[in-house]
């Protein structure tokens, strides 16, 4: 699957979008913000969202002033991202190293449309470093609503917030692009286990034929939204090639029976179901 991370995204593009996680998104009110406690998660609803990307960011902070008392690494960071130049970034935080995180997210981001491979190795550092974008303070005050609009599996792109969830599915789609899948499952690996990672660990689990992971990973997927309905769909083609071929026709034919999922996910699961005919090779042993 092709994506453009760049230019093409300051359109509005069309999208589902839903809570996943700690985060929510409200579509009456085009807001986002975190959950606490007692919030109920927001149903999938198609919805157009239109919100600065990269190639946003450096007009997004050039609008917020540093302030007077503003420490020098802050203000060196800031005109660096004004110029939106990922090596500005980047050499900001050489000079301030309390930044080395932020900028790597950051520069990471505003590289994507330009340079992929340098792009994937800052998001990734930042993923194993543990950072949190959403809880960082310069992120937080110069980039405020900001984001980033990621495919997760064919017929599934997510809009999210600058966090750590969105970034390391940032980079995992960069390392699939790359034919890298083991080292987009490793960066997967180190995050929540969300709905969306789910489903793009799924995927990429069964191209490298770890078809057990899979079916382990998706054990108590529930059919409730696109994103659950496409995960089961992996799942039926991981328990196919591992010879639960009944299970596997028992998940799609609950799949095709539930009304309302998107055109994209029903012609994956139709196509998914066809490949259960005999000629597709599959078979009946017992399951365990």
């Amino acid at each position: 699957m092709t994506w453009s991370f760049g230019a093409s995204a300051r359109r509005r593009r069309h999208a589902m979008v839903y809570s996943d996680g700690k985060w929510w998104y409200d579509p009456a009110t085009n807001a986002f913000g975190f959950r606490t406690g007692g919030q109920d998660p927001l149903e999938w609803v198609d919805v157009t969202w239109d919100f600065p990307g990269p190639e946003e960011y450096a007009e997004l902070a050039s609008g917020v002033e540093a302030g007077w008392f503003a420490k020098s690494g802050e203000k060196a960071m800031r005109a660096a991202l004004v110029t939106g130049d990922p090596h500005a970034v980047d050499m900001a935080a050489g000079q301030h190293p309390q930044y080395r995180n932020t900028a790597d997210v950051v520069a990471g981001l505003l590289s994507l449309s330009v340079r992929r491979t340098y792009a994937a190795e800052l998001l990734r550092r930042s993923v194993a470093a543990d950072f949190e974008p959403r809880d960082d303070p310069f992120i937080k005050k110069y980039l405020p609503n900001a984001g980033i609009v990621v495919p997760i599996a064919p017929g599934v792109a997510v809009s999210l917030p600058i966090m750590r969830v969105s970034i390391a599915l940032t980079v995992a789609e960069l390392e699939q692009a790359a034919n890298d899948h083991d080292a987009a499952i490793e960066v997967l690996l180190m995050v929540d286990r969300t709905t969306h990672v789910t489903l793009s660990l799924v995927e990429l689990l069964n191209a490298v034929g770890r078809f057990n992971d899979t079916v382990e990973i998706s054990e108590a997927t529930v059919n409730a939204d696109d994103v659950t309905a496409m995960i089961l769909a992996y799942r039926a083609i991981a328990l196919r090639e591992i010879g639960r071929t009944a299970e596997a026709r028992s998940i799609l034919d609950r799949l095709i029976a539930e009304r309302g999922r998107s055109t994209a996910i029903s012609t994956f699961v139709s196509v998914v179901n066809a490949s259960m005919e005999p000629s597709g090779g599959g078979s009946d042993l017992p399951a365990d």
